[in-house]
């Protein structure tokens, strides 16, 4: 996982930064941020509803679902958005409309009797306010690792990126509406997983 901060330009923005996850929040003069409001399930936009075959170990570790981003003004206030307890059901939710079978293994343990075992990352944030503070802009970098069933070996990995553009009501809810439809569709048409499925039926597609 790449450590480096990354500058997003987005023209007639007042202030933007982009900071990578699980930073420490116990710092002076931090502030809570807007509360993440999302529906509880996950919303897949304008895709099949046609599951992948396959039963999937899906290792969610302790920072992953309580991650925080850290946002700072540039004028000495920092906010703080906390996004793990969202992004851990989200990404349940998302993975049990995507595969067959899901075994959540939050403690470390991989799962028995999977064959494959996936790992979200949330890779990076980026946020910025628009001029007159009316809108939010806000962009995360999810990646996804699958590897075989002893979380050994390397099978497949991509990272997506949701954005939304919005004010602050919808803002977070379109912002994870982007993630989970990118996501599914990385699956979706992923060759590697294409061919683990063939191994399992022992089919061609």
């Amino acid at each position: 996982m790449k450590r480096n901060s990354t500058f997003l330009n987005f023209p007639g923005r007042v202030t933007v930064t982009a900071l990578t996850a699980g930073l420490a929040v116990l710092l002076a003069g931090c502030t809570q941020g807007p509360q993440i409001k999302v529906a509880p399930i996950a919303r897949i936009q304008n895709v099949s509803a046609q599951k992948i075959p396959l039963h999937v170990g899906l290792m969610l570790d302790r920072c992953y679902c309580t991650n925080s981003f850290k946002y700072n003004d540039g004028i000495g206030d920092t906010m703080i958005f906390d996004f793990g307890p969202v992004l851990q059901q989200h990404t349940i939710s998302l993975c049990q409309q995507t595969f067959d079978q899901v075994a959540v293994s939050t403690n470390g343990v991989v799962p028995g009797g999977m064959d494959a075992v996936l790992t979200p990352e949330a890779h990076r944030y980026g946020f910025a306010i628009g001029a007159g503070g009316g809108r939010g802009y806000f962009t995360v970098l999810q990646q996804w690792t699958l590897r075989s069933a002893d979380n050994q070996n390397l099978l497949w990995m991509t990272t997506v990126s949701g954005q939304a553009d919005e004010g602050v009501d919808k803002l977070f809810q379109l912002l994870f509406d982007d993630l989970a439809t990118k996501s599914y569709r990385a699956f979706q048409e992923s060759p590697e997983i294409k061919l683990l499925i063939t191994k399992k039926s022992g089919t061609a597609l």
